[in-house]
């Protein structure tokens, strides 16, 4: 290799093996001056002028105070993952740089607020509950904590590390008769006292935040956030309200949000592009892979920078060791894909949320399902009809139209059930990004009853109270041969200031119309578990891939080809004001394939009373 390249590296080598002291104070955060033998910081000596005239153990429990970096040395006992024993908490490069993010912002005056974006477990939720259990146990008393994980038990894991080091911390580093102990409170199994220093430490998760609610907080650590539930009846920036609400914009208060990438279609993600972009209170830290020191491999004979592929000299370009380039070129060979190396060792925030997710589908694949969509017919006025009543221009989709018509009804086949379908996927009445879906499907059955290649003949998208989507779902449905017309349960009861306004409309539309879907177990509406669910999914891809259905939205069409599979095993549009086309696509096809279409017979009032459950 050229020698000038090799004496680069070796420069770039020395950069990262500095020297840090956490004893010493050498390499440490913040202002720092020489003061018998160790660097200590300014803090400390304009609150303890006579220091030098202290003893020993009273210089160290005014440093505690002040100094965190010697805190987590001279008092934090953590499990080492690799030995299994229990060591002095030494910060890692890559923790260093999260603290020094959060002491750029404490020791100027300002309250802490980071969000936090991992790769790879070098130990940044350890890094700041360590940072929270300092400004509760050492820097101050009273200040209540709480923990949000995104199930409880990644909350007690977090828990657990709390407790292993208030288990082993030195006695002399308190006052005579102290002890530090996490104990219960009365009637709260979520909610402990720190003994001793008039602090709580709330401990939930994101499916119940509800714990932390009237406490009087001053530290948050939010942990996982991206995968925190969402759905209609639980949304992120609601639970960040609940439990962040108390904690004021004031110096010494804390709020992380940290997690691992999980895609694009989150809160988290959201969130994330406000702090890079300056409109957050939150300030944006990434450690990419090349800054956790194990990720190198010593250079053979074999290596030579010229035969790496551009992305790989592109990382020497940008400043990494031609060890750490080694590295990456031999683990990139465990990996059938580089996206999927990109994923578990990304080299930028980019790298780690788009490649965190599975596209379903592949390029070419996406391709062609965008090209399949079919132009609609040509119109007249009185094509608009069947829409009539229905409010225009609120729509999830400002660039197109929220109530289209492809096709009026064919004549009515005497004697013959309904060909068409009505899926009704209900969304918010007011959020935009949640919108009601209603489509309109051509099953094309044939004289045997058996469904052909379903095709999209009509379409409305907008938010609407509950009981006009009832009466306009009868309607439009009506016009349709009397189509068979779907509703999901789960967006009618799914909030509890709908469930008496569901009710009615169940009872509104079971009472009025004569082609209702009804399935035997769940009554007359499509109830939406784990398990259709997925079987809804299945049939759309299957549909998707295979061109076995007709759509002729473009929004619906490309928002299915792109969609994604996160790690919690959900199916999600790339963006999320696209999802209730998913969901109204996925149901739709699924009635067709699986269920097959037939007109409800017209039931007698004893007969409704019975199917609901009241015995008659």
């Amino acid at each position: 290799m050229k020698t000038q390249l090799l004496i680069e590296n070796e420069k770039r080598i020395q950069q990262l093996q500095e020297q840090y002291d956490p004893e010493l104070g050498i390499h440490c955060q913040g202002d720092r001056v020489d003061c018998n033998g160790a660097r200590v910081p300014v803090t400390l000596l304009e609150e303890c002028p006579d220091y030098m005239n202290m003893t020993s153990i009273e210089q160290q429990r005014a440093r505690i105070r002040h100094d965190f970096e010697y805190w987590c040395w001279r008092c934090v006992k953590i499990i080492d993952k690799m030995s299994g024993r229990l060591i002095p908490f030494v910060l890692n490069r890559p923790q260093r740089k999260l603290l020094a993010a959060m002491e750029e912002q404490r020791l100027s005056g300002q309250p802490v607020r980071i969000i936090l974006l991992k790769a790879r477990q070098w130990g940044g939720s350890t890094l700041v509950q360590m940072y929270i259990a300092w400004l509760q146990i050492a820097a101050g008393k009273g200040r209540n904590s709480v923990i949000v994980g995104h199930k409880r038990n990644s909350s007690f894991a977090i828990k657990q590390m709390f407790k292993t080091m208030l288990a082993n911390y030195p006695p002399e580093m308190l006052d005579e008769g102290e002890q530090l102990k996490l104990k219960n409170v009365p009637d709260s199994k979520d909610i402990q006292e720190l003994t001793t220093r008039d602090s709580l430490v709330c401990l939930t998760s994101s499916y119940s935040p509800d714990s932390a609610r009237g406490l009087n907080l001053s530290l948050a650590h939010l942990s996982e956030v991206a995968f925190w539930n969402a759905n209609r009846n639980i949304d992120p920036n609601d639970l960040i309200r609940t439990v962040t609400g108390t904690i004021p914009m004031a110096a010494g208060t804390v709020i992380v949000m940290e997690s691992t990438a999980n895609g694009t279609n989150s809160f988290f993600y959201t969130e994330w592009q406000r702090a890079v972009e300056g409109r957050s209170a939150f300030k944006p830290v990434f450690v990419a892979w090349h800054e956790i020191d194990i990720y190198q491999l010593p250079l053979d004979d074999d290596f030579d920078l010229d035969q790496c592929d551009d992305y790989e000299r592109a990382l020497w370009e940008q400043g990494c060791t031609l060890e750490q380039v080694n590295w990456y070129h031999e683990k990139r060979k465990e990996y059938s894909e580089h996206n999927l190396m990109k994923a578990e060792f990304p080299s930028n925030a980019h790298e780690a949320f788009e490649n965190s997710v599975e596209h379903v589908f592949s390029t070419m694949e996406q391709e062609q399902i965008i090209e399949a969509i079919e132009a609609p017919r040509e119109q007249t006025s009185s094509g608009w009809d069947i829409w009539q009543g229905i409010e225009h221009g609120t729509t999830a989709s400002p660039a197109s139209r929220n109530d289209e018509v492809w096709q009026m009804p064919n004549p009515v086949r005497r004697g013959l059930s309904s060909r068409y379908l009505a899926m009704l996927t209900i969304g918010s009445e007011t959020d935009v990004n949640l919108p009601t879906v209603m489509s309109i499907w051509d099953t094309n059955r044939d004289n045997s009853g058996k469904p052909g290649r379903p095709s999209l003949v009509a379409q409305w998208v907008g938010n609407k109270p509950l009981n006009l989507l009832a009466v306009d779902a009868m309607r439009v449905a009506g016009s349709y041969d009397n189509a068979l017309l779907v509703i999901e349960n789960n967006d009618i009861e799914s909030r509890q200031s709908n469930r008496q306004q569901g009710t009615f409309v169940q009872n509104e539309l079971f009472m009025k119309y004569r082609n209702l879907y009804f399935n035997e177990r769940r009554g007359n509406v499509l109830e939406v578990d784990k398990k259709n669910f997925s079987l809804m999914f299945y049939e759309l891809i299957l549909s998707a891939k295979n061109n076995l259905y007709c759509d002729r939205d473009k929004t619906a069409a490309t928002a299915i080809a792109h969609m994604t599979l996160l790690p919690n095993g959900r199916y999600y549009a790339e963006h999320r004001e696209h999802q209730q086309y998913l969901v109204n696509r996925a149901e739709a096809l699924f009635i067709v394939r699986e269920i097959a279409l037939k007109s409800t017979a017209p039931y007698t009032p004893a007969d409704i009373l019975r199917l609901q459950g009241y015995g008659l």
